[in-house]
């Protein structure tokens, strides 16, 4: 009997910790580079339990048949609750994974050097295509921008963070 690609999964994700506890008992304490980045997808942005404060948010506009810039949209995923979603939600965990990935360009912009450019952020990278995963197939340009947001408040560009180039979708 073949193992199911669920059991792979989950061998997969436990070797994973089991390697990140050995180069952790192996070096010591301080756990950096690239491998704790990588564990940041397995938990959602740690700055959300520190309490209320300016959220992150992703907007996104697209250029329509005339050249004109369409007014700015937020991306907030948002779904409707259902009772087998308890036992089962991969729609509902992917939205989460994409609002957590807005979470994490934040927090990476923050403690980006001054000298730094975001556009050579991995975060910001995956933040790029995510966008380009939302569009329309007929889109032609599109730009976004994270904001942050005061919680309840109306969001405006004075808020933005950062805004990408206009791009070919």
């Amino acid at each position: 009997m073949a193992p199911s690609a669920s059991d792979i999964s989950l061998l997969l994700i436990a070797a994973y910790f089991v390697f990140l506890l050995a180069s952790l008992l192996r070096r010591g304490k301080v756990i950096s580079g690239p491998w704790l980045f990588l564990l940041r997808s397995f938990f959602p942005n740690w700055r959300f339990y520190h309490g209320l404060g300016l959220q992150p948010r992703l907007f996104v506009r697209i250029m329509d048949d005339t050249g004109q810039w369409q007014p700015w949209h937020m991306f907030m995923p948002r779904a409707a609750f259902h009772l087998g979603d308890l036992f089962h939600n991969p729609h509902n965990n992917l939205m989460l994974a994409h609002q957590n990935l807005v979470d994490h360009l934040s927090a990476d912009i923050q403690t980006l050097p001054d000298e730094g450019d975001v556009r050579e952020l991995v975060t910001y990278q995956l933040v790029e295509r995510l966008v380009r995963s939302l569009l329309q197939p007929d889109t032609l340009r599109f730009q976004f921008q994270l904001r942050l947001v005061p919680p309840g408040a109306e969001a405006d560009e004075s808020m933005a963070v950062v805004t990408s180039p206009a791009q070919l979708a």
